[in-house]
């Protein structure tokens, strides 16, 4: 494999989605008070932590920007956790990437760090793309995902960020999975198992159309933000704050 094949995009998207800023509102909405004045502190760089933990998000679809993250590693089947046509999936990326930051921000290195805490949580959020879970660059991906970066903001929420939890999953296959918020790499699990049923619901059939978009817009973005709320609030726990 090439590398020319690994930076070229499965699907062409104009824009991602900038979810960082109603992310923060969720917290703020739900008390975490104090974790939301430190993410408008500006650091040495004199950008806010917001605005690191967005400048990373949005770097890891960019090539060559020093936060790029392989296209095939946005992916995470619910139960072969496989990424797209290889072994390394979102899950162990963003599970690297939350234990990588916490290290740089053991180091007094916050800013590095919520620039990479940035990055993982663009893979939190990838993974409510129901496709993402599917492990699919067909079906609509790429019509859904250009749709949502214009119309995400419907669908936004307030408050109610899944911040502990546990739960179990079976397949008919006779497979059980049990996810807990207190690993990194499950809040890409869970959200896969959720999101690979809203694929077979709305575009598994590979018969999809707007009204498919707005079905799935209805649970894609609450969780990828009430998610993101609870990764960022784990992250600062387990750091101290």
């Amino acid at each position: 494999m090439n590398i020319r094949s690994l930076i070229k995009p499965l699907f062409k998207i104009e824009s991602h989605m900038d979810l960082v800023p109603q992310t923060a509102v969720i917290l703020k909405n739900d008390g975490k008070e104090e974790l939301y004045a430190r993410l408008q502190q500006r650091g040495r760089t004199g950008k806010t932590g917001l605005e690191l933990l967005a400048k990373g998000a949005a770097d890891a679809d960019k090539p060559f920007s020093g936060g790029f993250i392989v296209p095939l590693w946005h992916f995470h089947h619910p139960w072969s956790h496989r990424g797209y046509l290889v072994g390394s999936s979102s899950a162990d990326q963003a599970a690297w990437l939350f234990n990588f930051a916490l290290g740089l921000w053991q180091k007094k290195r916050e800013e590095q760090a919520l620039y990479h805490l940035g990055r993982a949580l663009h893979l939190i959020q990838d993974i409510f793309i129901p496709q993402h879970a599917a492990v699919t660059a067909l079906k609509g991906h790429g019509e859904l995902e250009n749709w949502l970066s214009e119309n995400w903001e419907a669908y936004r929420v307030e408050r109610g960020g899944f911040y502990r939890w546990e739960c179990s999953f079976h397949n008919l296959q006779g497979d059980h999975h049990t996810v807990s918020s207190e690993r990194p790499y499950d809040w890409i699990d869970h959200g896969s198992h959720l999101s690979s049923q809203w694929f077979d619901r709305f575009f598994g059939g590979g018969h999809y159309d707007e009204a498919s978009f707005h079905r799935a817009a209805a649970l894609t973005i609450p969780h990828a933000l009430r998610f993101s709320a609870g990764f960022l609030n784990k992250f600062f726990l387990d750091a101290g704050l």
